[in-house]
């Protein structure tokens, strides 16, 4: 059984968080295997009854999750996700730059893993995991998240505020060129880069890439339209460039990743 239940996130939170899902499995001796595809933004992930197992797709060794994960931005497929027994998630999916942006933590030393979260973000976020667990419904953890975010928004008043350059790679400007970008906005391709990797935990060219993609799964989702639409849509020069992303991002061509990812898992949410 599987029940998923999703909250956005107080109006001036928006800008940095993107939803908080809840996911109950009740798995009995079943198990369920997702994808862990390439991805923009952080995630923190409170777990309360059994862990979700990770995977790795270069040694084959398995590893639970920590109670609290912080999950760094990832761009290419590094691991999956295995659900066993009785597992109750609670994941808070930032806006690309968002986790860094609210909570002041350069994201590249986070990025391709997962962290666990009391060493990343202290002991604020331990007593946050036990009041989460002492609530009694979504509605009660979601108004305690807003309030824990709603704190640190408005903890410091000197936050930092997204380049407009980057504004232009996630929505499709990766024809530009970075260097030409970076000299709009009065950057030096050096210093562009190395606020992409504070921002983002990604290079520019890393973060269109991934922009790019996640614009073609959208698509592909939402829409009756084939893979060669997709690809034009999507901004791809051509249908086997989309390929390629694929194959690096997602494990494989496209038709092949897409059966893979059902509606309840995270990519799509």
């Amino acid at each position: 059984m599987l029940q998923i239940q999703a909250m956005c996130p107080h109006p001036l939170l928006v800008p940095y968080v993107h939803a908080f899902v809840q996911r109950d499995f009740r798995m009995g001796l079943e198990e369920s295997v997702e994808p862990v595809v390439a991805r923009l933004g952080m995630m923190l992930e409170f777990q309360f009854r059994d862990p979700y197992w990770i995977p790795s797709f270069s040694d084959d060794s398995e590893n639970p999750c920590s109670p609290i994960t912080v999950i760094g931005p990832i761009s290419s497929r590094r691991v999956r996700l295995i659900v066993r027994g009785n597992v109750s998630a609670l994941a808070v999916i930032f806006e690309p730059a968002g986790f860094y942006q609210l909570l002041g933590v350069p994201a590249a030393p986070l990025a391709e893993r997962g962290t666990e979260g009391h060493s990343v973000l202290g002991s604020d976020v331990s007593r946050l995991y036990e009041r989460l667990g002492d609530a009694t419904s979504f509605v009660h953890r979601v108004n305690l998240l807003n309030a824990f975010f709603l704190e640190r928004l408005q903890r410091t008043s000197n936050r930092p505020r997204l380049p407009s350059g980057f504004r232009t790679l996630l929505v499709g400007g990766h024809n530009a060129g970075v260097a030409r970008i970076a000299r709009q906005i009065g950057m030096s391709t050096r210093q562009f880069e190395r606020k992409s990797l504070e921002y983002f935990g990604l290079s520019p060219a890393m973060l269109s890439r991934i922009a790019r993609f996640q614009r073609a799964l959208a698509l592909v989702s939402s829409q009756d339209i084939s893979w060669l639409e997709v690809a034009h849509a999507a901004d791809y020069y051509d249908q086997m460039h989309m390929i390629r992303d694929f194959r690096v991002f997602a494990g494989g061509p496209p038709t092949k990743a897409l059966a893979s990812i059902e509606p309840h898992h995270l990519i799509k949410l």
